[in-house]
């Protein structure tokens, strides 16, 4: 659901420039593209344990463990050096773009109901805030605030569906076809976007990780119920406001739900940030060999990587353009390229599928493995071209498009207040 909340929010901003029928469509068969890999992710994970537990490499000193599984260590795994770096790389990028997109999401937000400051002077405010939730030290210490998080993320979906539901369809929503080629491909990847980058690491948070593929899909499922009908509802209450507006806050009028609903996704935000910043600092206490030192070392060495994104989140606040060009440049490999193919490179002989912690020949009878390999490739190839091919050329577009139009460190990007 963190995830869920960090593109909720333009999501219906992303429908308007795929289309509707489009839209939709592009967000059910993304949910169950990631559900797919994600149960992918999931047997390599048991296999990787198992075989650790088996060299005696699992278990730390005195029969504990303390060193968080990630998803480029499990890839390097089973795939090698290089491919562990290069996974490394695109989920650290992955990861960068999410936690930027708190910060610039937080402030626009805050912005649609007070627009006494600047969203730059909110965005130094509430960076300055994320950073110190930076040092919470493990994902074991979110679980209570995840619950939480996890209500106000309902609470605002069905804020934002009967908004528009109250406003009515207006003229204008017949026109739901795609906006361009252009506009279509930039939907594409946020709308169509996988996710796994900080997976791996709330699975090996769990007491039995071989049942996170049930938990990921049920959560992702009951998402989807929320967002979907909030989207099109947008849509067709507002589609001439939407077009200009990437946050959906900045179309709805303010009421006192409306500020309820802002303060308790600033909420979050700061949630979010911190489930995702975690992995990415782990990577930076790995880096500079502090990962293994006592908490009064590891933490405040985690402050240089905070105040860079923090840094990035002010110098490009552009909340829609940042969420679709790191998901499709990263998306693509990280959430189904590397797991799907892998999974074809390393299952090839018969005697490491017969090993295989879950046997997947069971869902497919007669047939075995090969129809799960051709999905495999098939799901490869469509998002390296639709998403990543043709994704990244029209974000860096778009990107170049407005640092032009509002420069870098803008005072107010998007900032048409709320009626």
């Amino acid at each position: 659901m963190a995830q869920i909340g960090q593109v909720m929010l333009v999501w219906p901003h992303q429908m308007y420039l795929t289309g509707i029928t489009a839209g939709v469509i592009l967000m059910v068969a993304s949910g169950w593209f990631n559900i797919w890999s994600m149960w992918i992710l999931v047997i390599f994970y048991m296999e990787r344990k198992n075989k650790m537990i088996k060299q005696g490499t699992w278990w730390e000193e005195g029969g504990v463990r303390r060193t968080v599984s990630q998803l480029h260590e499990v890839v390097g795994f089973f795939g090698g050096k290089w491919l562990q770096i290069i996974t490394q790389f695109l989920v650290g990028l992955s990861l960068l773009g999410t936690c930027i997109a708190q910060v610039v999401a937080s402030s626009g937000n805050l912005y649609s109901i007070d627009q006494s400051h600047s969203k730059r002077t909110y965005e130094l405010a509430f960076g300055a805030a994320l950073v110190c939730f930076s040092f919470v030290p493990t994902f074991r210490h979110f679980r209570m605030l995840n619950v939480i998080g996890l209500i106000g993320t309902t609470f605002t979906e069905w804020y934002i569906f009967g908004a528009a539901i109250n406003h009515g369809i207006q003229p204008g929503y017949q026109n739901g076809s795609p906006r361009g080629l252009e506009n279509f491909f930039i939907g594409v990847a946020t709308l169509a976007s996988g996710g796994h980058s900080n997976c791996l690491e709330m699975m090996d948070s769990m007491q039995d990780a071989g049942k996170y593929d049930w938990a990921f899909g049920l959560g992702f499922m009951y998402s989807y119920v929320l967002t979907v009908p909030h989207s099109v509802a947008i849509n067709l209450a507002f589609p001439t406001e939407i077009a200009q507006q990437d946050n959906v806050y900045g179309v709805l009028p303010i009421t006192a739900v409306k500020k309820a609903s802002v303060w308790m996704m600033i909420f979050h935000q700061f949630i979010a940030w911190s489930l995702y910043v975690n992995p990415l600092l782990y990577m930076w206490e790995k880096a500079i060999h502090t990962h293994k030192k006592p908490y009064w070392i590891r933490l405040p060495s985690r402050l240089p990587a905070a105040l860079l994104i923090w840094f990035i989140g002010v110098l490009f606040p552009f909340y829609s353009t940042i969420n679709s060009f790191f998901s499709a440049i990263t998306g693509p490999f990280i959430g189904f390229a590397i797991p799907c193919l892998l999974f074809n490179w390393y299952y090839r002989t018969p005697e490491r599928r017969a090993n295989c912690p879950v046997q997947p020949s069971k869902f497919w009878g007669a047939y075995g493995w090969k129809p799960l390999f051709a999905v495999n490739i098939g799901m490869t190839l469509l998002y390296l071209v639709c998403e990543f091919g043709f994704g990244v050329v029209y974000n860096i577009k778009s990107i170049i498009q407005n640092v032009d139009t509002f420069g870098v460190f803008p005072d107010c990007y998007q900032c048409a207040a709320s009626a």
